[in-house]
């Protein structure tokens, strides 16, 4: 692990481990420059992320990735934590990281995955309604024109209302479920230096105040 945390939170460590390990080893061209853009997008960098990010602008050399770790150790550790995901997390909020969080066919697992738990109390039980709608839920609002509520009632039957009624259900619940998989990794993560502990920033923020 790197001496101070290179990632802002829970969040935002799962999304940049995801996307490290969807891409092939030793590209390193593809590697960096998606590195750069998710530092860039940053609201509120730390010290060590802006000078991660000067480091990936200039030359950098093969121990350059996160002030001290190579490329292929960057990588292990983002395994580190897509692993931790896999094996601490309950089945439903491991679907839901993956959904959130996955990158191709692990993101269609999750999606999968959460279909089936929407089954339970949904209000739906055809699954392959219940994907297209989880489907839509994880797809960003401009790319869901061809998944209305009408479109997909055409598709598979019933009515809009009740697709509306199953989206929200959905809306509520996998956000809940992301929110316990978060609270339940968070601890680990800091104590592992992955992510900073914001009660103790907040704090000594309080003091220098």
């Amino acid at each position: 692990m790197t001496d101070k945390p290179l990632f802002a939170d829970v969040s935002h460590a799962l999304h940049v481990s995801y996307l490290v390990l969807s891409l092939p080893p030793r590209q390193k061209a593809p590697f960096r420059n998606m590195l750069i853009q998710l530092l860039e997008a940053l609201d509120q960098p730390t010290l060590a992320q802006e000078r991660w990010l000067t480091e990936l602008r200039g030359e950098v050399s093969e121990r350059g990735y996160g002030g001290s770790l190579s490329m292929d150790e960057y990588r292990a550790q983002c395994a580190m934590i897509t692993d931790a995901v896999k094996t601490r997390l309950p089945s439903p909020e491991y679907a839901a990281v993956l959904a959130r969080f996955g990158q191709g066919p692990e993101k269609l697992a999750g999606c999968k995955r959460l279909a089936a738990y929407a089954r339970r109390s949904s209000g739906l039980t055809a699954l392959t309604l219940l994907l297209d709608l989880t489907a839509r839920h994880y797809l960003p609002k401009q790319q869901r024109q061809d998944l209305t509520f009408r479109a997909l009632a055409d598709k598979h039957g019933g009515s809009p209302a009740t697709l509306f009624r199953a989206a929200r259900w959905m809306d509520q619940n996998f956000r809940k479920l992301e929110t316990l998989a978060i609270e339940r990794l968070e601890p680990s993560f800091i104590a592992h230096g992955i992510v900073p502990d914001r009660a103790t920033c907040d704090s000594a923020q309080s003091v220098t105040a």
